[in-house]
């Protein structure tokens, strides 16, 4: 039987913005609701606690300078992270650290075989760069974890894939030129959304050309469009044969996500989760980690991570 570990958010320092934000607690609330009354098979999740990560871990990836930053803005709890998108509250900095902390502590545990997958629902913050905040992303716990497994596991061929309705940019261009980490990002047109990149013609840099591969979607698109994507992604990793795979599933493609303009319904969750998950098991010892990501309508973030995490069950 498969056992799932996913992380259930009952930490005081919650990665939610105030007020109407759209990066807020409902979400997550709404998914678990939903969980309890869909999973009947409770022996196959178990539930993990988040865990905050130390500040000599952030700085595998971020600058001493921006971290220092994100402390002092969460001492004062008003103001900017970037230029509009990322308010600082109090604790906000407690709240990112348990992010990339629960993110780090999941791959470990796949990395040693506690688990045969895991689901990190709040995770998945891929706009952030090295010195700076962006598209309510504050530390980018992907990077680290990607820093993470080549450091302390020697993981040679890292396969990232990104299903959501925002380009990755902050995975992405960090890692462009390094030839160990393998990209496949399905968006909306940079175009026509935030953060305005995420083109065809990207395809890695030096060593790393061939290694990246964008699969921007014209607005309007829907399910039978993300499956003709997603095609490239499963002979992409066919190809290179991964060792680890990092799922990034923001649910922000679904119809009527009130920040995008695709037309998803949950089956593309399933249909990328089933054939990551088969993808995972064929070529990495079932080495796969799911992340939330974006999705700015509770009701449509609660079905495509149910579906996510279904199809990481199957």
């Amino acid at each position: 039987m498969h056992i799932v570990g996913i992380f259930f958010w009952d930490s005081p320092f919650s990665y939610s913005f105030p007020d109407d934000h759209p990066l807020r607690n409902s979400r997550v609330e709404n998914f678990w609701i939903l969980l309890k009354e869909e999973i009947t098979n409770k022996e196959s999740i178990k539930i993990i606690k988040p865990v905050m990560v130390s500040e000599d871990v952030l700085l595998l990836f971020h600058t001493k300078e921006y971290v220092d930053f994100v402390k002092r803005a969460s001492e004062y709890g008003f103001g900017y992270l970037d230029y509009g998108d990322t308010p600082a509250f109090k604790g906000i900095f407690e709240a990112a650290c348990y992010v990339v902390g629960s993110t780090l502590l999941g791959l470990d545990m796949i990395m040693k075989k506690e688990f045969n997958h895991i689901f990190n629902p709040i995770g998945g913050m891929h706009h952030a760069r090295r010195d700076r905040a962006a598209g309510f992303c504050v530390f980018n716990d992907i990077a680290i974890a990607i820093i993470h497994a080549k450091k302390t596991y020697h993981v040679k061929r890292i396969l990232y894939v990104d299903i959501d309705a925002h380009h990755g940019d902050g995975v992405f261009y960090e890692f462009y030129d390094d030839p160990m980490v393998f990209i496949a990002d399905i968006h909306e047109d940079g175009r026509y959304l935030y953060p305005g990149t995420g083109f065809s013609n990207e395809t890695g840099s030096g060593e790393a050309v061939g290694t990246k591969l964008n699969l921007p979607l014209a607005p309007g698109s829907g399910d039978e469009e993300f499956k003709e994507a997603f095609k490239k992604v499963e002979e992409f990793a066919y190809q290179i044969k991964p060792e680890l795979i990092i799922f990034q599933c923001g649910a922000d493609g679904l119809k009527n996500d009130p920040l995008t303009h695709l037309n998803y319904t949950e089956e593309a969750h399933r249909y990328a989760t089933k054939r990551l998950h088969r993808i995972s098991h064929e070529l990495c010892d079932g080495r796969i980690m799911a992340l939330g990501g974006g999705g700015y309508n509770p009701d449509n973030v609660a079905k495509a991570w149910m579906e996510v995490l279904k199809g990481l069950l199957d």
